[in-house]
């Protein structure tokens, strides 16, 4: 597809029709350009408004001038030895470039209509060709894994950029023309530096070949598509982990060493991430529906994962492998944990019960029943004696892990209990519900304690940090909220996410949390406000408050980390 300049055109190519034109204001379709361009693999409307140029089938580029009634060709352009596969003009409008099958990069004047240079050194078949913003440099890419650049003007080879694993379908330039982007069939995009010639970064999320890319006017997103009938936008200014955007992250889970990451996405994957360089490590693939639950085990050897399919999943995750399918919930299955001594899984489902695992020998031994609706939480204590449940019932359950005993109900939600967790000490239970509330109970005594009311919506997930002086939660109101455990107090808010916040969990070392969104994000917080501002400090000469306001939001103020001056 192709936008006119004044974006009220749309041009639409298809494998079994002619090129289409359609009004985006009336929403009709305007224009049938003839056979000629059935099967057109590529269409570039020239920047001055009025013409198309359509890569077509039979190896010449059609040029249509699309402000008539009915679209009329004005000129055609022979000269590819095979079929055109990408066309791009230049900002002026005045070249027009097209590469194809053939290998070659052809040069068009587009005032004489006549071909300039054919420019060679590609090895295989060319699939993309872009204009760097200035008009004085021509990206193409293809299936021989290269970016090239192309000097314009002296129609000579500048640069030749390598580093992709495979084809490259796609390429286009930042706005402010520093970046080349490159679409590559092994699921990745890709980002080379112009000037340095070197590969900057991989973006990993997509499960299939990744087929265009798209840079807004201001360079702050990317889009990219997918064979695997996916969108995904990136953030390319913040440190923002996109999964498989539109595909919602219900739960994320750090692994025991802190170095990796894993997520639960609704795209039926499970997915692991470098913690520290925010990079894809592995997809791992199995369930065959929506997965809503990770949890490592202590040593970090294995991960468990649940989803929608009725399934709990076993990972080796050295290996990044499949170990065993846990079968026996009869419904989707919420949440799993692992027991401290990392010997029994629990699980929780939509039967309405709680099932537990002898993780060496991979079989259910035991089916805790109690709930009378959806189990959406499971939590062992510290010392692994006690286990909670989280229910749609209004209620959290305690039992007894060595007898199997319900010990009790916890009342008091007015909405379905989300998500429950213990304190590192064992002597708190959090919980948290629709009904907008963070509660914590006494385990021993099984009573109520407080009440942290703060989010304007359900509160979803619910973890303590390893001191255990702070608590997190995550809502439909788009927040990570903190708060004071001992002061039953909120210390800050963290804003970011555009959509409800299911999942959140802090890092081993406590100082760096991670929230999962239906947005289709994995946000990472830092959350030593002190290391922060040392760091700004020493790129700055001083910080005052205001300023220290936007570098660290929602983290108080303290009255010896005000600015810089002592620093």
């Amino acid at each position: 597809v192709a936008f006119s300049p004044d974006g009220r055109t749309v041009a639409v190519t298809s494998t079994d029709g002619p090129v289409t034109l359609w009004s985006t204001t009336a929403h009709r379709r305007t224009g049938v350009l003839s056979d000629t361009t059935k099967g057109a693999r590529a269409v570039a409307f020239d920047p001055r408004g009025g013409r198309l140029a359509v890569a077509a089938p039979d190896g010449t580029v059609r040029v249509w001038d699309t402000a008539s009634r009915p679209p009329r060709p004005v000129a055609t352009l022979p000269g590819h030895k095979g079929t055109p596969n990408a066309l791009a003009y230049a900002p002026d409008g005045r070249t027009l470039v097209s590469a194809g099958t053939d290998r070659a990069v052809r040069i068009w004047d587009t005032r004489r209509n006549e071909l300039v240079d054919a420019l060679k050194g590609h090895t295989d078949e060319v699939l993309g060709v872009a204009f760097s913003p200035d008009g004085t440099t021509v990206a193409s890419a293809g299936v021989d894994r290269t970016v090239r650049l192309w000097d314009v003007r002296e129609r000579r080879l500048t640069a030749t950029f390598t580093g992709s694993s495979d084809d490259i379908n796609a390429v286009v330039f930042t706005p402010d023309g520093t970046t080349v982007v490159g679409a590559v069939g092994d699921g990745t995009t890709r980002l080379w530096d112009v000037r340095g010639g070197r590969q900057t970064a991989v973006l990993a999320g997509h499960t299939d070949y990744v087929l265009g890319v798209a840079v807004t006017s201001d360079g702050a997103l990317l889009a990219t598509a997918g064979f695997d009938q996916s969108v995904a936008l990136w953030d390319l200014a913040g440190p923002v982990l996109t999964s498989r955007p539109f595909t919602e992250v219900w739960q994320t889970a750090y692994s025991p060493d802190g170095k990796l990451l894993a997520t639960a996405d609704a795209d039926h994957a499970v997915r692991l991430w470098d913690a520290l360089t925010h990079t894809l490590v592995a997809a791992l693939k199995g369930h065959t529906e929506t997965v809503f639950s990770v949890a490592f085990s202590p040593d970090g050897r294995t991960l468990a994962s649940a989803g929608s399919d009725g399934t709990v999943r076993l990972w080796d995750v050295a290996r990044r492998a499949a170990l065993k399918k846990l079968t026996g919930h009869a419904g989707q299955v919420f949440a799993v944990a692992f027991a401290p001594d990392g010997l029994t899984l629990a699980s929780a489902g939509a039967d309405h019960t709680v099932r537990l695992w002898d993780v060496a020998k991979r079989r259910q031994t035991t089916v805790l029943g109690g709930h009378k609706d959806f189990v959406n939480d499971v939590a062992f204590s510290p010392d692994g004696r006690t286990l909670a449940g989280a229910g749609d019932d209004l209620t959290v359950r305690l039992w007894d892990v060595a007898s199997h005993r319900e010990l009790g109900a916890l009342r008091g939600h007015s909405g379905a209990v989300r998500g429950v967790a213990f304190s590192p000490d064992g002597r708190t239970l959090a919980s948290s519900g629709n009904d907008g509330t963070v509660r914590l109970w006494d385990v021993r005594h099984r009573r109520f304690e407080a009440a942290l009311i703060g989010h304007s919506g359900a509160v979803r997930g619910v973890a303590f940090s390893p001191d255990g002086r702070t608590l997190a939660s995550s809502g439909n109101d788009r927040t990570v909220r903190l708060w004071d455990v001992a002061g039953r107090r909120p210390w800050a808010t963290l804003t970011g996410h555009t959509n409800a916040v299911w999942g959140v969990d802090f890092a081993p070392g406590g100082r760096n949390v991670a929230s999962s969104s239906t947005d289709g994000t994995v946000r990472l917080w830092d959350l030593d406000p002190d290391a922060r501002l040392a760091d700004i400090c020493r790129l700055r000469a001083g910080i005052g408050a205001e300023e220290r306001a936007t570098l660290l939001p929602g983290v108080p103020v303290a009255a010896d980390t005000g600015d810089c001056g002592s620093r």
